[in-house]
């Protein structure tokens, strides 16, 4: 029993110097979470990252509403604590939409979103 403590205190040991390296601070993380959503993730402070937390600005583009005009470029989001196992997760469908959860062909060309 004595082994297996041992063994996971030795595993959790690594998987927090992965994390730390992997989160710096400054270090801007980019990845797609649907086909066209791309979610950018500035990391602002890994005080908390042996916790599985840090601290980061985020912002998730439709890239497509992007490139055609179609949505300004988003700013990032204030800051705010993310837990890495969730952070990357997406409840939309696979195809995104607007960051309101609606899809662009459903407002008029007039109309805006918030």
């Amino acid at each position: 029993m004595r082994n297996v403590a041992s063994i996971r205190k030795v595993f959790a040991a690594l998987r927090n110097r992965l994390r730390r390296r992997k989160y710096w601070e400054g270090r801007l993380l980019s990845q797609f979470i649907a086909c066209d959503v791309r979610r950018d993730i500035l990391v602002v402070s890994n005080a908390r990252v042996d916790e599985g937390i840090i601290s980061a600005r985020v912002r998730t583009t439709n890239i497509l509403y992007v490139h055609k005009g179609l949505a300004p470029q988003p700013e990032f989001e204030p800051e705010r604590e993310l837990h890495i196992d969730t952070m990357w997760e997406w409840s939309g469908r696979s195809w995104g939409g607007l960051p309101d959860g609606t899809s662009i062909a459903n407002h008029s060309p007039g109309q805006q979103s918030d």
